[in-house]
């Protein structure tokens, strides 16, 4: 048997207060009634915080997700545009300043926020504009002039991360000193007449390590031997 180990993580921290709060169902606990009861709320703030942190850090991914998607659509379409019009494949964008179709696609968006408005700019200056492209550049216009609002948006949702990630640290805290006086409680009530039950919300079955030595090959039958001749008959 070895000691429960209740990890770092969010997940497994709460997935093993949930184990002990289960093995506590099986057993009488009125000897440890209060650090069990404090314990189970410190269980339940906790997973509240994590649960927290999840939805913010899925709403930032998704706004993230959302500006990358316009980027790329305005990269791309400009740079069909202009090669329709007679720009080079690889480096549609060469005429307009030395930042690759590649670079634009990735840049980080506090950098895309200046350079594609720039951009679109540029490509709106020129003299000699092909029709294709002076049919894209007014879609470009309208998606990049969005895209500071979008930016703002995501650095906003970024501080609603880092201050649930925060509150739960706090809360993770909380929880673990709660376990550690759980800890102790059960431990002590072996000598109040519960001896087992320390081993009941803690101890867990050691696991067995896989056997990882390969059966030995069977040993290749041998031809069998030529059969002796018989000596013929006189």
């Amino acid at each position: 048997m070895s000691t429960i180990d209740v990890g770092k993580s969010a997940n497994t921290q709460l997935k093993s207060g949930a184990a002990i709060l289960a093995a506590a169902g099986t057993v009488d606990t009125r000897l440890i009634k209060d650090r069990l009861r404090t314990f189970q709320e410190a269980q339940q703030t906790y997973a509240d915080a994590h649960a927290k942190v999840q939805h913010a850090e899925a709403v930032l991914a998704k706004a993230q997700a959302q500006f990358r998607t316009e980027q790329r659509a305005v990269v791309d379409t400009l740079a069909r545009a202009l090669v329709a019009d007679g720009q080079q494949l690889r480096k549609p964008f060469a005429a307009f300043g030395t930042v690759t179709m590649g670079a634009l696609i990735h840049m980080p968006a506090a950098d895309a926020v200046k350079a594609l408005p720039e951009l679109v700019a540029a490509i709106r200056r020129s003299k000699t504009l092909g029709k294709v492209t002076l049919q894209a550049v007014p879609g470009a216009e309208k998606t990049t002039r969005g895209m500071e609002q979008a930016l703002a948006h995501i650095e906003a949702l970024g501080s609603t991360v880092y201050d649930a990630r925060a509150t739960r640290h706090a809360v993770a805290q909380a929880w673990e000193a709660a376990l550690g006086a759980l800890k102790r409680g059960a431990r002590a009530a072996a000598d109040d007449g519960a001896p087992a039950l320390y081993a009941t919300l803690f101890d867990r079955p050691a696991r067995t390590k896989a056997n990882n030595h390969k059966p030995a090959p069977a040993p290749t039958p041998s031809a069998p031997s030529a059969p002796e001749p018989v000596p013929a008959a006189s």
